[in-house]
């Protein structure tokens, strides 16, 4: 009786009731609208990263291990196991740090849960209708959790992608292995001992590898709690449990209260990248892009460039004099003088070596980031910045403080994201299967067996 009565107010017990009894018909068509076009940009920039040297080593190691091959590895012709399937597409699919974000889990939400759920869709022979619950219910209990421990979880040095992902990962597993609340209740608690990943490896490959980590061990969970395993009832809420250990303060009672209420894909929503670099980078990338247009600045032209940020953003920044292609995603002062001096931040401009655009690299001695205590410091706003940029003769510009393109205030139109999918999916698959595709998670929630889309994701043989 006293264990029945602990498993109905505890954190874990609230957020499986979730994962049990939240359906599509409670989702409202706002959200459905952003799973489509979170499936959409996932699937692009997934096949984009499946050739990237992280989904490389992945793979191998999976073939080497071996596994049931029920489930598709995107991008190659990889079959393997559900687990195996969702570390390899988590990994190629953040690879180039172009997957959509979310400011309440200060993390990225859709490459990990779109990982977890086709592999667990295809082993389960799912439909389009259960995937997209999974994700809603995955997405809604990433950002929750997101809101409820950020910022504090992220400032002590988590990649909420994984360190909070894992538990999102687990719930949207959960739901399409179809666990009771019971098993549910073990499934979060064996995630949330799971759950790790930090940024002190942020620019190296172990950062994309988070988020297969967090959709291989959500499936994991959910595959080990469907056995029997089992785990504390007060693993997220306890004196010892991951609140305290992860972000050192208590989950508050009501953190959870508008979960299924209100919906954070509608609320914090997607913010969709138009640029393969870390987010906090993209404020000053459109800001400089829309100098460069208007004044047509070349970069020999430039004195200095001066970069206000939140005061959460150097530790994450940190890579001043980056050495390789993964450290300039962590650069503000490459990203600030690519957009620049080069006109354009791209998938080309990552390319492995040094930088070989000499204005570029000149320019970047030239760039300065700079804690700006007055601009605003919401959840939503960590990604902010102002500008300035003082010429060589004399002139000065500035930009005051504003978000990006992609935000959730500011969104990329569908043709923008569609433009993005196509040209991340057509090297991939082809003009006309990439084409069709699109058209095909355009319905996502209608797709009778989900087999027949992930049929269409493989790739030539490696």
């Amino acid at each position: 009786m006293a264990d029945s009565i602990l498993a109905a107010v505890t954190a874990i017990a609230r957020l499986a009731e979730f994962v049990v009894h939240a359906g599509i018909a409670d989702c409202p068509e706002a959200a459905i609208v952003q799973v489509r076009r979170a499936a959409l940009d996932t699937i692009g920039v997934t096949l984009a990263g499946a050739s990237e040297p992280v989904a490389r080593a992945v793979r191998a190691v999976a073939r080497a291990e071996g596994g049931i091959p029920l489930c598709t590895v995107l991008g190659s012709t990889l079959r393997t196991s559900p687990g195996w399937a969702a570390l390899a597409n988590g990994a190629a699919g953040h690879a180039h740090d172009f997957d959509d974000t979310n400011f309440a889990l200060l993390g990225h939400p859709s490459v990990p849960l779109l990982s977890t759920a086709l592999a667990c869709a295809e082993s389960e022979t799912a439909d389009g209708a259960a995937v997209t619950v999974a994700f809603v219910i995955g997405f809604e209990i990433s950002a929750t959790l997101g809101q409820a421990l950020n910022p504090e979880h992220y400032a002590r040095g988590w990649h909420a992608t994984s360190s909070i992902g894992t538990l999102g990962c687990a719930a949207a597993a959960a739901r399409l292995l179809g666990l009771d609340a019971a098993r549910v209740r073990h499934a979060l608690a064996i995630a949330a001992s799971l759950a790790s990943g930090l940024k002190e490896n942020f620019g190296s490959m172990t950062k994309p590898y988070h988020a297969g980590h967090a959709a291989a061990n959500g499936v994991r969970a959910a595959m080990l709690a469907r056995e029997g395993m089992t785990a504390s009832s007060t693993a997220l809420d306890g004196t010892q449990g991951y609140a305290a250990a992860f972000s050192g303060a208590k989950l508050l009672p009501d953190a959870l209260d508008e979960l299924g209420r209100t919906w954070q894909l509608v609320g914090s929503g997607i913010a969709v990248k138009p640029y393969p670099s870390c987010a906090l980078t993209h404020a000053a990338i459109d800001a400089l892009l829309e100098l460069r247009a208007r004044h047509t600045i070349e970069a020999a032209q430039v004195a200095t460039v001066e970069v206000g940020v939140n005061h959460l953003v150097p530790e994450v920044l940190r890579h001043h004099a980056p050495s390789n292609a993964l450290e300039r995603k962590f650069s503000m002062e490459f990203c600030a003088a690519a957009a620049l001096g080069a006109g354009r931040v791209d998938i080309g401009s990552f390319a492995d070596g040094p930088v070989r655009d000499e204005g570029v690299r000149a320019l970047m001695d030239r760039v300065r980031m700079v804690v700006d205590p007055a601009l605003p410091d919401g959840l939503e706003q960590h990604a902010w910045c102002r500008v300035s940029v003082r010429l060589t003769d004399g002139r000065a510009f500035d930009l005051p403080p504003r978000g990006a393109s992609g935000h959730p205030g500011v969104p990329l139109s569908d043709e923008r994201l569609r433009a993005k999918f196509l040209g991340c999916a057509e090297p991939a698959l082809g003009r006309d299967a990439a084409l069709a595709v699109a058209d095909q998670l355009g319905h996502l929630e209608a797709i009778p067996d989900i087999r027949a889309l992930t049929s269409r994701l493989g790739g030539a043989e490696e």
